[in-house]
Order: structure tokens, then C-alpha cells, then sequence
């Protein structure tokens, strides 16, 4: 049951680098989450906006273990239960003081995973790239006869996106959506997920979209943080009438920040990884055949378990019985040793799920887009990087953060695809240096046909 403690003011400022300080001011908290359990901020290599709210709860820039970021997810899933006229998540309580106090119980989350709810009417969830896919994902998994999609950036061979949107700020087409057209056709709610809604511009233009191509539907927005300024949430309201759409916008912590002073912000460049050094990739025909999907794109075939075209519930409940059955051919890993789990990029979901299920003493990261400053500072966030390349990147360079600190016996990176082996060398390479590296793939290695629809 949500716990409506009084809304309180709580401010704070952090130095983030020389004189330039963001000072945060938090208006609603009804869970009374500690802000230093949920986040961090960092500097960004971004002329346009130099800062970035560090998540302590996605896998994203820093490890996380899976009950916090399952447990997340299931907040949110709990707070739109509620909105929705149904009984909240039994546990919603216990999983606040698990992630307030950041000891994770792995015996709390398998159960609360359990939870699962009917909302009265027909509802797609879609989780944003690149972030927010797993989030979205670990809401979704609460709800039965649901859909779930996540925005992606990837282009399929022989597909037109449902729909696609504009990034706040971005020039290029920079969201698509493949999912089926009726799946959105039919659907009475969308339901939006994204970590952390700043300005609501990126927001907004999703739901125009969305709208001019399915119209009539209502809208729900869930998301951790709202750092929308009292102007930024009229001119959200006063979009939404102008085109007659219901939507409501559900958040843990909301509250507005402040920059004050400006810095200059220089980088020694970061070389790239490199590496010819050569590994295998573990692939198991018979179980990547069940999840390979018969979309692909130049560069990359996908996994039917991330929703990137489309997950409904029923298929969902399958997942957690194949990631058991693959784990338990794996060869030659220690299900005690602390394991550090990498996804690769959009696919976030399910290296948490793998992770849960492979032991006790997992964590999870994934690759990311996001370029931070590193610097050695003892209260800041991210003490060093690594940069890449990979092959679904479209050159697009890729990032790792704090791996040294990550006191991982094994390393287990999670491939969606292979296709050119020796383009992930350097990644491997460099994590072999802490510890031994398994490396597998979740769909079959070879292209396939690509005159498939």
C-alpha cells in the first residue's frame, strides 16, 4: 500500500566540477526514498547539457544488483496499480527499505516477481531506448494480458517503423517503434516508462506522435525522477488539451534543480579499445532457435524476449523457464562466485533476469551511448572508462563505467547477436584483464534470410 507521507521539501547541491553546482529541490516523495539511494550526478561530455542524474537503480553506468532494478520497476507497477483503481503490490513496502537501505534481498525479489495484476482495460506498455527499456520491461512483467514494446534506435531490413519520434534536441530520427500496428490499434492505455522525465519535450513529442497515429488513446507516464519546472508542466498540460489527450504523469520523487556557474569542461580523449585477440561465442542452436526472431537488421539478429517487436504477457512467462535451461548448459561457470553479467546496449531486461537466476552474488551493467567525465575524485561517481565500438552500434561509440570496482571471479557478457566476431575483441580483451570472460549469444549466429518479413 503506497504510504502518502506529507510531500517535503529536501535540498541539496552538488559540486559538480570546478565552480559549476546543481542544487536539487524535492517537492513530492510519498515512498520517503533517500535521493542518495537513487542517484548520483556526474558531469557530461555535452555542450548542450553538462550534467547527468547517475542511476544507482538501472544497470546502466554503474552495476547494479537485479533486486534493486527489478524492485524499481515494481515500485512504478505498484503506484499505476493504484492510479487504476486496484490493490497495490503486497510488497511495494518491503522493496522501499530494501532499496532505501541498498541491501538487496534476492528472496524478496523472487517473490515479488510473482505479483501479477489485471488492469480494466486493454494496456501497452513502451519502456524508452536506450535507458529505459529494462525498466519499462520490469513494470510491465506485473500485468497480465498486456503488451510490451520498447522504442529502438536499430533499423530492420524490410520493416517501416509503426511509428518513430523525435529526441528532445536531435536532429535525426532518433526513436523508432516496430511493434505490430494493431497491437497499438487496440489498445485502450499506453502506458509510457522513462527514468527520468527533465524538460517533457522528448515526452511530448512522443505522445503527439503516438496520438496522430493511434488516436483516442489515454496516456499514463511512469517514471522515477520529474525534474519538469512549473512552466515545463503547464506547457505539457496545455499541449495535451490543445489535442484533446488524456494524460497523466505518475513519479517516485518530483521535485526541480537549479545550474548555478558555468565550467568549462575538458577531456583527455579516451582511446579506443584495441585488441585482435580472438574468443568463442557460446551459442545454443536448439534454445536460440526458440527466441530468434525473423527480424533482423544489417548487422544483427534479435532476441523475441525484449519487446523490441512486440512482448505479450503470455509470451513473458516463458522467459524466466529458457534463461534457466541456458544456464544450466553453460559450460564450466561457478553459480557462487561473484559474476559480473554485461548486456550490450537496449537489451537491458533480460541480463537482470539471467542475473537473478545465474546465483546469488550477481551484478549487471550494460553498455551505454552516454559519454561522462571520469575524473578521481573520492565523492564522484564515475572513476573511470572505457571506450569501444560494436558492430549494432552504428558507430555510435560505446562506453563502460567503474569496471575495476566491480569485484567480479567472472565475467559473463550477453550478446542479443554475433556476426562479426572480431569487432568484439577489444571489449573482451579488456575484460579478460579482470577477470575470466564467458561470452555468449542469445540468437543464432548466421544471417538468415533476409527476404523475411
Amino acid at each position: 500500500m503506497l504510504h502518502h507521507s506529507t510531500s517535503f521539501n529536501t535540498s541539496k547541491t552538488y559540486s559538480l566540477h570546478e565552480d559549476l553546482k546543481l542544487v536539487i529541490d524535492i517537492r513530492k516523495n510519498p515512498y520517503n526514498l533517500s535521493p542518495d539511494a537513487l542517484f548520483q550526478m556526474a558531469v557530461r561530455i555535452n555542450k548542450k547539457r553538462q550534467f547527468l542524474f547517475v542511476s544507482r537503480l538501472l544497470g546502466k553506468h554503474l552495476a547494479v544488483d537485479p533486486a534493486i532494478s527489478l524492485g524499481t520497476g515494481t515500485i512504478l507497477a505498484s503506484m499505476l496499480m493504484e492510479d487504476e483503481g486496484l490493490e497495490g503490490h503486497p510488497l511495494v513496502n518491503e522493496l522501499v527499505q530494501m532499496i532505501n537501505s541498498e541491501k538487496p534481498d534476492r528472496e524478496l525479489s523472487m517473490e515479488s516477481l510473482k505479483f501479477k495484476s489485471t488492469l480494466p482495460n486493454n494496456t501497452v506498455f513502451i519502456g524508452f531506448a536506450e535507458t529505459a527499456t529494462g525498466l519499462g520491461h520490469a513494470v510491465f512483467q506485473h500485468f497480465q494480458n498486456a503488451h510490451y514494446i520498447h522504442t529502438t534506435r536499430e533499423e530492420i531490413l524490410h520493416m517501416e517503423p509503426s511509428f518513430y519520434f523525435e529526441e528532445e534536441h536531435s536532429h535525426a530520427t532518433s526513436h523508432r517503434v516496430y511493434a505490430p500496428e494493431q497491437t497499438l490499434t487496440d489498445a485502450d492505455t499506453i502506458v509510457l516508462i522513462d527514468d527520468e522525465i527533465t524538460t517533457g519535450l522528448t515526452l511530448s513529442n512522443l505522445i503527439v506522435a503516438l496520438n496522430d497515429a493511434f488516436p483516442g488513446k489515454r496516456y499514463k507516464i511512469l517514471s522515477i525522477l520529474d525534474w519538469r519546472t512549473e512552466a515545463h508542466q503547464q506547457d505539457f498540460i496545455d499541449l495535451m488539451n490543445s489535442h484533446n489527450i488524456s494524460a497523466e504523469i505518475i513519479t517516485i520523487i518530483s521535485g526541480q534543480f537549479t545550474l548555478q556557474n558555468q565550467a568549462i569542461i575538458e577531456e583527455k580523449e579516451t582511446p579506443f579499445l584495441n585488441s585482435s585477440q580472438t574468443f568463442s561465442v557460446y551459442t545454443d542452436e536448439q534454445l536460440s532457435q526458440e527466441i530468434t526472431s525473423k527480424h533482423r537488421s544489417e548487422h544483427a539478429s534479435y532476441c523475441n524476449f525484449t519487446g523490441r517487436f512486440g512482448l505479450t504477457s503470455e509470451l513473458h512467462e516463458k522467459m524466466a523457464d529458457w534463461i534457466e535451461r541456458f544456464i544450466n548448459k553453460l559450460p564450466q561457470l561457478q553459480r557462487d562466485k561473484p559474476t559480473l553479467i554485461i548486456g550490450i546496449g537496449e537489451n537491458i531486461y533480460f541480463p537482470l533476469r539471467f542475473a537473478l537466476s545465474f546465483g546469488p552474488n550477481t551484478k549487471v551493467q550494460t553498455t551505454t551511448r552516454s559519454p561522462i567525465l571520469a575524473k578521481a575524485e573520492e565523492s564522484y561517481p564515475i572513476q573511470h572508462k572505457c571506450k569501444f565500438k560494436l558492430p549494432d552500434s552504428n558507430g555510435i561509440d560505446q562506453y563502460l563505467y567503474n569496471l575495476a570496482e566491480v569485484e567480479a571471479e567472472q565475467i559473463i557478457v550477453i550478446s542479443e547477436s554475433v556476426q562479426d566476431y572480431a569487432s568484439w575483441s577489444p571489449l573482451l580483451s579488456y575484460l579478460e584483464k579482470l577477470a575470466p570472460v564467458s561470452w555468449v549469444s542469445l540468437t543464432l549466429p548466421e544471417r538468415g534470410d533476409k527476404n523475411e518479413d
